[in-house]
């Protein structure tokens, strides 16, 4: 049984598909795009910001959102101090809870995904993580808040030992951020049986920049008549991805060798989200 998306997110999905076609506009050089959460208690509404510059290849280059610090940078002891406390705070959610076990896998399939070359700003920019995490929405949905939270660790872990106190400090804000109470679900072990089957596998989520450029591609290298078939549409796309984002498609946790195959299992699971114009074949006389 076919799981419906939320109407609330499909709704979304539209507005977000009419920012990214602005965004394709080649006279704009650069954007900000800024959405405000209220919350019906009157808390202080949740504010993520998107910022980017036209990069030379016609794509964008997205800017971390501006550091809120105000005065002088802590020391290397303090910013440990604090990843740990960040770290610590997650390890505790998960016990409290027994998802130890899950766990593991999404923090290997975390750590594996920064050590190919996947950053921060990819899982907070280019992933379905943060907004399932702020949704509370899918069957892993207790694991991404964690999942963002631990990135952040790992990233400022790593900027302490290259001596980067600036990227260190914006990596605890972040982490502080994604580890909150508020950021957390409640209650995930009630969650399993009624939020079964909506998706959101570790690895899945975190091959979501490769399947955004799957879509994109199957439009704009699509001939003007259409496709000659689904297949050809299917390998025209991977050996572009082959020969132009191989980096990117491998610190996806994705073999190029079987691109064809894995592009060819999205389009018959998800064909919504992958259209493409195949033209009509002609009858022989």
């Amino acid at each position: 049984m076919k799981i419906k998306k939320p109407a609330f997110l499909l709704e979304a999905e539209k507005k977000l598909k009419v920012l990214w076609d602005l965004l394709k506009n080649t006279d704009a050089v650069r954007f900000r795009l800024t959405v405000t959460m209220y919350r019906e208690k009157g808390e202080e509404p949740v504010v993520m910001t998107m910022e980017g510059t036209r990069a030379e290849n016609g794509g964008w280059n997205l800017e971390p959102p501006p550091s809120k610090r105000i005065g002088p940078l802590e020391s290397p002891a303090e910013l440990k101090e604090k990843l740990g406390a960040i770290e610590a705070s997650i390890n505790k959610y998960i016990s409290a809870h027994s998802l130890d076990e899950k766990w593991r896998e999404w923090l290997g399939a975390l750590k594996e995904a920064m050590k190919s070359g996947r950053s921060t700003e990819d899982l907070e920019f280019r992933s379905e993580i943060p907004v399932r995490a702020i949704a509370s929405y899918g069957y892993g949905a207790h694991f991404f808040a964690p999942v963002m939270a631990m990135a952040y660790v790992l990233e400022g872990t790593d900027a302490l030992t290259r001596g980067d106190l600036d990227q260190a400090s914006r990596s605890v804000e972040r982490g502080v951020y994604w580890s909150r109470d508020e950021m957390l679900i409640v209650d995930p072990t009630r969650r399993f049986t009624e939020r079964a089957g909506t998706g959101g596998t570790a690895t899945g989520l975190l091959r979501e920049p490769v399947k955004e450029k799957v879509a994109e591609l199957l439009k704009s290298l699509a001939p003007e008549e259409g496709w000659g078939s689904t297949q050809i549409a299917i390998d025209t796309v991977a050996s572009y991805l082959n020969d132009n984002h191989s980096h990117d498609v491998e610190s996806c946790h994705l073999k190029l060798e079987n691109l064809p195959r894995t592009i060819k299992q999205w389009l018959d699971d998800e064909p919504e989200r992958f259209p493409h114009c195949v033209k009509p074949r002609q009858s022989k006389a």
